[in-house]
């Protein structure tokens, strides 16, 4: 669900940029198949750009390195659970309740055209309402209200919606509708379906007066058909509520062929989005033999316990040293620093107290203890500018790698000790039960079998010696 939400937002951001470049730089030119083109190109790219999986060239993240399990990315208060669940909700009630509106919709206006009943005249079917409305059209249905035109008029109003007919501009209506319905929270969504509405009106215009059409006339037969019912919100309406807006663009002067390149900043614009929403390039760790980290919790805290008292101690102890360490984070006072500091230590030897590691776990606490820092260290070194301080702690850390490969050497010559008593222990166990065995067998090949294979562990023993 985490995954979805992000993917809406990240899409609702391409969206809200590919409109603004529209709205600053294209809504006003006259070239009005290419702005449709572009809302609708920019609309789907919106969709696709966040389902890029790359990794991105130039952020990186750095190692998340964990070695004391203090991780807290999966702590989720309640209160922010709450707030989670409560948007999520709103925003499934959103989609539910305009899903519904579209499907009323459309279930209305087949109804009304079933009602009405349909007249087909050369591909197209046409129906025609006795109630005022404004005429519209809505793939090839073309909704009319006859009584009310003259002959010439009606002509000219039936041109401008074939025009949206022959040119699929329901198709977008419909895209864009659903596009709405996900995408209802994004406030650029809603100037973006009435821009991509107004350029279908710009292009049935054009085409009418293309036509033969007086420009004039036209334009007052647009404000005579202002005054109507606007039934469908998703149809191709001849009234349109930027009335002026149409009747300035039909005597515009046309854009400049220039102006035509403006549509290629979809391209740079797309390729920087990618890259905003690629997945940082993890960093590669410095080290691969000892892993540190900077922010991480001394291992006197870590120890394995039984369930006792002492558990309970280290328990406090912990939280208390870990709020400590995000205080110290956070604060640039150095006296203050260096009181919290204080207490970080008075906490680590309270806790040495009751979890007595060095007496369960020696070796791992040595180990443990030269991570924690050399990670000290190496964020020391990250931070200081000054050459000779760099040299003094880079030796110290030197030092301590070295450490580190000895306590791993010895650590695997014991374990090879051990593995290698283990073995002896139980070669001469099974010594010891063939030997019984060859004392109860009367069988000759038997004992000579028997006899031959004790020659080989005792061989086998003495190689372990």
């Amino acid at each position: 669900m985490d995954s979805f939400f992000q993917y809406l937002l990240e899409s609702a951001v391409c969206l809200a940029l590919f409109y603004s470049i529209f709205w600053a730089l294209m809504k006003n030119e006259t070239f009005f198949g290419l702005n449709r083109f572009y809302l609708i190109f920019s609309l789907f790219a919106s969709f696709l750009i966040p389902l890029f999986n790359i990794t991105s060239p130039f952020r990186t993240q750095p190692p998340i390195v964990d070695p004391y399990g203090f991780s807290t990315s999966g702590d989720v208060s309640a209160s922010g659970f709450n707030l989670l669940a409560l948007l999520i909700l709103i925003y499934l009630l959103g989609v539910a309740v305009l899903l519904m509106r579209f499907g009323y919709q459309l279930f209305y206006l087949f109804h009304t055209a079933k009602k009405c009943g349909i007249k087909k005249t050369n591909g197209f079917r046409f129906i025609f309402m006795d109630n005022d409305i404004t005429p519209f059209s809505f793939f090839n249905y073309v909704f009319l209200n006859k009584s009310k035109m003259s002959g010439q008029d009606f002509n000219r109003i039936v041109s401008h919606e074939l025009i949206h007919i022959k040119q699929y501009h329901s198709i977008d209506i419909l895209i864009m509708e659903l596009v709405t319905i996900f995408h209802w929270f994004n406030p650029f969504v809603w100037p973006y379906k009435k821009s991509l509405k107004e350029t279908h009106e710009y292009l049935a215009d054009n085409g009418v007066i293309a036509q033969g059409c007086s420009p004039t006339r036209y334009q007052m037969l647009i404000v005579e058909q202002h005054v109507g019912v606007k039934l469908f919100e998703f149809a191709n309406n001849f009234k349109h509520s930027q009335i002026k807006r149409r009747i300035t663009m039909m005597t515009k002067i046309k854009s400049k062929s220039w102006a035509k390149l403006k549509v290629l900043l979809i391209l740079p614009l797309a390729s920087l989005l990618v890259l905003a929403f690629a997945e940082s390039k993890p960093a590669a760790p410095d080290l691969t033999e000892i892993h540190a980290a900077a922010d991480s919790v001394p291992p006197i805290f870590t120890a394995p316990q039984e369930n006792t008292d002492k558990d309970k101690k280290l328990a406090e102890l912990k939280k208390k040293y870990k709020a400590l360490a995000a205080e110290l984070e956070k604060t640039t006072d150095p006296k203050k620093r260096d009181t919290i500091k204080k207490e970080m230590e008075m906490l680590k030897m309270k806790a040495s107290e009751n979890g007595d590691n060095a007496d369960k776990n020696g070796k791992k606490t040595k180990m443990e203890i030269i991570k924690a820092k050399y990670a000290e260290l190496e964020t020391a070194l990250k931070k200081t500018d000054d050459p000779k301080k760099k040299e003094k702690i880079k030796a110290e850390m030197a030092k301590l790698k070295e450490m580190a490969n000895k306590e791993k050497q010895l650590a695997a010559k014991e374990k090879s000790e051990e593995n290698g008593d283990l073995t002896e222990a139980m070669l001469e166990k099974e010594i010891k039960s063939l030997k019984v065995k060859y004392e109860k067998t009367e069988d000759p090949e038997e004992k000579a079998a028997i006899k031959k294979k004790l020659k080989q562990l005792m061989a086998k023993k003495e190689s372990l010696k």
